[in-house]
């Protein structure tokens, strides 16, 4: 069992690296697959690296790039509980209105017709909350003015909240706890390291 896990690990994680990076090209509004140009960063505390495809595995954010160089959008993922095991998503970031404009399931093993990701991206009111909604800097830029709030079905009043599922709390709670844990952290490095990630060198731009 355990040669077998040895050789089948580094397959099953090379295939979901694949797949997470085609969802980018998805989550992204107005994104050209044939034009764009994906590159992978690494973003901390200590700064924003550029990750290569060997090292892409590290990566906690991604940004798309148009066929002229300009930043398109960015993307990264979220990840909590669930009902039942943790909801993983991707998300888009734009930049220009400080919002989430976009959002996919990449795994979840909740109740199918509750919870699962046919159900949850197959509800249009719910997944209306990720169309616009806010996840605005403080002047300093060094927080969220207001932190992604889940609240119950049909209360929401805040641009920055989401309107969770009825009849599916867990996987409305899960999919925005994640969103929270990873804009929390995230969005006000990203806003420090706009300029860095607004360029691109005309030479890496796909033809």
């Amino acid at each position: 069992m355990v040669l077998a896990y040895q050789i089948t690990d580094p397959i099953i994680k090379e295939k979901e690296l694949l797949a997470l990076e085609e969802a980018v090209y998805r989550v992204i509004p107005g994104v050209d697959e044939k034009t764009a140009t994906r590159v992978s960063y690494l973003l901390g505390a200590d700064g924003l690296k550029r990750l290569d495809d060997k090292s892409a595995a590290d990566a906690n954010l991604f940004a798309v790039y148009d066929s002229s160089g300009e930043l398109v959008g960015l993307a990264m993922q979220g990840a909590a509980q669930g009902y039942a095991d943790v909801v993983r998503t991707l998300f888009s970031y734009d930049p220009k209105c400080q919002c989430v404009n976009g959002l996919t399931v990449l795994k979840t093993t909740d109740t199918p017709g509750f919870g699962d990701k046919k159900t949850v991206e197959g509800k249009m009111d719910f997944m209306a909350n990720f169309k616009d909604l806010s996840v605005e800097v403080t002047a300093d830029k060094a927080k969220l003015a207001h932190s992604v709030e889940t609240v119950k079905h049909g209360t929401k009043t805040e641009p920055w909240q989401v309107d969770a599922m009825s009849g599916a709390t867990f996987s409305s709670r899960g999919i925005g706890n994640g969103l929270r844990a990873a804009t929390d952290k995230l969005v006000p490095l990203i806003r420090q390291h706009l300029s860095e990630l607004e360029s691109i060198p005309k030479t890496e731009v796909s033809n």
